[in-house]
């Protein structure tokens, strides 16, 4: 049995979704290596698939190139095209526009992150809402299977798509065994140089879009910072993509008196993520809603006190290893952090919780329920 996965998603610059991408496929070329099972892979590239991901994959594929980078040129011609000269299968789209909208040949299994557009339109433009709905109703009428990465994300698919509950599988991510507790100091102490990060911070890590609550997490930390009572001050670094970072960002910023204890490194080589959260006192993630939210699973492997909200799947990733609060109440999350910080004990206990939980999830669990999935499709 041949299996194709689109593959053009296969890249950090990809942000959640990349590294979603890049650890399932990496998973599962190993646990199909390991446990042969007649399943053959063929990677659909493009020119944003990252090589030196496929120098560096385990296990035995087959690429079929395109120079063609945009997903819709691809999704019409050139996947439906390889599906044919490949001989696949069952194809595997890593995101929603992965799947070709005519002509099906083979067996469609799309993977869905979440659907934030639907449930929160306003933060999103009149044509991406309209791309978001189009696709979505292309691929719930396409796909055999729908995986989804936590239950939450399940039953809002259902609400708001026509599909049967049979069709949509709960396969949760993982984190890697990069995150973990051991500390490097001579590797921490060059993360801390590369990126200018301060002696004591609190870790925001993800795209600074309306979901993911930056502005009620700066009101929530300005109301700590002007009651800390430890030395050095602690800081707040917000990591990631920043091409939402926007003027009045900055204008809440001086408004709160915050410029000089709040840092915006920008995007962080995937390498560097690891010491990024070690270093860290505490890790925060006060989203309005997550698909599954893998920055806390990450933190909590490397030993990291968690901070986050209690909305949508993040209460199903953290279980009872974070200090849940809710997203909307500044008030409330600076009495989180405050706590945090100044509770020894409450962060010791948290560190212990965290590590177990993020040993729960699996990526050659996820690896072997996917490959599962393929087999039973197209056996």
């Amino acid at each position: 049995m041949r299996v194709g996965i689109e593959a053009k998603v296969l890249t950090v610059r990809a942000g959640g979704i990349g590294r979603y991408a890049m650890q399932l496929v990496q998973a599962l070329l190993a646990v199909s290596t390991a446990t042969p099972s007649g399943v053959e892979f063929v990677l659909f590239t493009g020119p944003q698939t990252s090589r030196p991901f496929l120098s560096l994959s385990p296990g035995l594929y087959r690429e079929y190139g395109s120079p063609v980078q945009s997903s819709v040129w691809r999704a019409l011609y050139t996947t439906p095209a390889g599906i044919v000269r490949q001989g696949i299968d069952v194809f595997h789209g890593l995101d929603h526009v992965g799947l070709p909208p005519f002509s099906k040949r083979s067996k469609y299994v799309v993977t869905i992150y979440d659907v934030i557009p639907l449930l929160f339109p306003q933060t999103f433009s009149l044509r991406h809402r309209l791309v978001v709905r189009a696709a979505l109703a292309r691929v719930c009428k396409q796909a055999d299977v729908v995986i989804v990465l936590s239950q939450a994300t399940k039953e809002d698919l259902l609400q708001h798509c026509r599909l049967s509950e049979d069709r949509v599988v709960v396969i949760p991510a993982a984190c890697d065994a990069r995150f973990s507790p051991a500390v490097d100091q001579a590797r921490l102490s060059y993360v801390r140089l590369k990126y200018g990060l301060p002696p004591l911070y609190m870790l925001f890590l993800g795209t600074l879009n309306p979901r993911k609550n930056v502005t009620t997490l700066l009101q929530a930390f300005a109301q700590f910072h002007h009651t800390q009572r430890v030395a050095p001050v602690v800081h707040l670094v917000i990591a990631g993509a920043s091409e939402w970072r926007t003027p009045g960002m900055d204008r809440t910023l001086q408004r709160l008196g915050l410029e000089h204890v709040v840092h915006f490194p920008g995007f962080l080589d995937e390498e560097d993520l690891p010491d990024l959260y070690r270093g860290a006192l505490l890790f925060v993630l006060p989203s309005i809603y997550e698909g599954f939210g893998l920055p806390v699973l990450e933190a909590m492997g490397c030993g990291v006190p968690v901070v986050t909200s209690n909305v949508a799947s993040l209460p199903e990733v953290a279980g009872d290893a974070a200090v849940l609060v809710d997203p909307y109440d500044a008030e409330g999350m600076a009495a989180a952090l405050t706590e945090v910080v100044h509770n020894e004990t409450l962060r010791r206990v948290l560190q212990c919780k965290g590590i177990a939980q993020a040993q729960k999830f699996s990526w050659a669990t996820a690896a072997q329920r996917t490959l599962d999935l393929y087999i039973s499709l197209g056996g």
